[in-house]
């Protein structure tokens, strides 16, 4: 067997495991992606008030998760299905007319997370959910302060446990650790992951578009999923500041009272 077809086995191989590793890294960051996005759903919810939101994304068979390029992909492979002038089915001009409806509809709202949140709903959102929950902490370190001064200590000794109950700002990071730490971790993951990405890209020779273009999309993908998750981690720092600022003349009073009661 000559050396040049060795050579083109060996690149139909190379080519075929080129395609096999894009694929596997699309699959990777899509779950990555979705990921992120549910942890942003989880801080800021969006796009649940619209009655048709769920019947759109059904009609063009696609997530909620999905981004931009997935609805337009899915609308053009919906289209040419239902088209009247190229589909049997009894209800296709029906079905035309709704997938034309959840495009426009989508694509205009953006709520596959290519759609920012109002920045003030998000806000006001995850600061509920961060006051919410610091007052679940609160209640559980009271009961906490309670019962171990029920079981007998010296006054050193309870004078240590106030101090640490009134220590609302170590309370309050275990909110902040509790709301946006998974986000963080994913967004990490994924920020490694693009670099994967990025490499593999770089890696690939630039006669081989398809595979070129499959990853430069993968790429995008990640992009855009990194921008949402940190455009909506600085509204929770925006949250936090806000609820902190609510809870801190709260709790000093509280300080206060409880220190006087003892004293």
């Amino acid at each position: 067997m000559s050396f040049s077809v060795i050579k083109g086995i060996g690149s139909i191989f190379w080519g075929k495991n080129l395609d096999k590793k894009a694929r596997a890294l699309s699959r990777k960051a899509e779950a990555l992606e979705e990921g992120i996005n549910k942890e942003i759903e989880h801080m800021a919810p969006g796009g649940g008030d619209d009655k048709d939101i769920k019947r759109y994304f059904s009609a063009l068979g696609i997530k909620p998760t999905s981004d931009k390029a997935k609805i337009r992909s899915a609308y053009i492979s919906r289209a040419k299905a239902y088209h009247p002038d190229v589909s049997g089915e009894e209800n296709a001009e029906e079905m035309m007319k709704l997938v034309n409806e959840a495009y426009s509809a989508l694509s205009e709202k953006r709520l596959a997370l290519d759609n920012l949140r109002d920045e003030k709903k998000s806000v006001a959102a995850i600061e509920k959910l961060a006051l919410e929950l610091y007052v679940r902490l609160r209640n559980s370190d009271y009961d906490r302060m309670v019962g171990m001064a029920r079981r007998g200590v010296t006054k050193p000794e309870f004078m240590a446990i106030i101090a640490d109950f009134c220590d609302w700002n170590k309370r309050f990071n275990r909110v902040e650790k509790a709301i946006t730490g998974r986000l963080d971790k994913r967004l990490k993951s994924l920020e490694k992951h693009r670099q994967k990405c990025v490499d593999f890209e770089g890696k690939i020779d630039r006669g081989n578009t398809e595979t070129i273009a499959q990853v430069n999309r993968c790429i995008s993908g990640i992009n855009e999923s990194l921008r949402n998750g940190y455009a909506v981690r600085s509204y929770a720092e925006l949250a936090f500041s806000n609820a902190r600022e609510r809870i801190m003349p709260m709790e000093q009073r509280q300080k206060e009272s409880l220190y006087k009661s003892i004293s």
